[in-house]
């Protein structure tokens, strides 16, 4: 929900009559969402064990800055400049889930680093994650060739 305040409070962050505000540098908004936690469920579970395996892999800070660098330009692009992603661990899951998605046969809870640099899986680098189409094209993508 987008949020206006009448004396320019536009910095606003917190909490208040059950909701959360939050300022967006990179939106340039104060936007609101309701005070509430999460149920547990069976689906939470899977989702929180598929990341911790995920970041077991432990992305090398080459990478991560390729990521981070690679987001900029991503949320350049036309169709995400509404909902732009917010870190590099962000794009480094949609990348994954979205290899898992194109070849069935991986299993998120159980890869490893070897397992990726063994089966030359698309995810190695950014340059060969957008080859696969596992990310979307942006400018100069080639140029992020630094490995996981």
């Amino acid at each position: 929900m987008k949020v206006s305040f009448q004396y320019g409070l536009a910095g606003y962050t917190g909490k208040a009559d059950g909701l959360v505000y939050c300022y967006s540098k990179e939106l340039g908004r104060v936007y609101a969402r309701r005070n509430t936690y999460p149920k547990l469920t069976s689906e939470n579970v899977r989702v929180g064990s598929i990341t911790t395996a995920l970041f077991a892999i432990k992305p090398s800070k080459e990478f991560q800055n390729d990521l981070y660098l690679y987001r900029v330009r991503y949320n350049a692009l036309r169709e995400n400049h509404r909902q732009p992603v917010r870190s590099w661990s962000a794009l480094y899951l949609k990348m994954m889930y979205n290899m898992a998605k194109a070849d069935s046969t991986i299993d998120l809870k159980t890869l490893t680093r070897d397992d990726i640099y063994a089966q030359e899986l698309p995810c190695i680098s950014i340059n060969k994650a957008v080859e696969a189409g596992l990310l979307p094209i942006v400018y100069d993508y080639e140029t992020y060739v630094l490995e996981l």
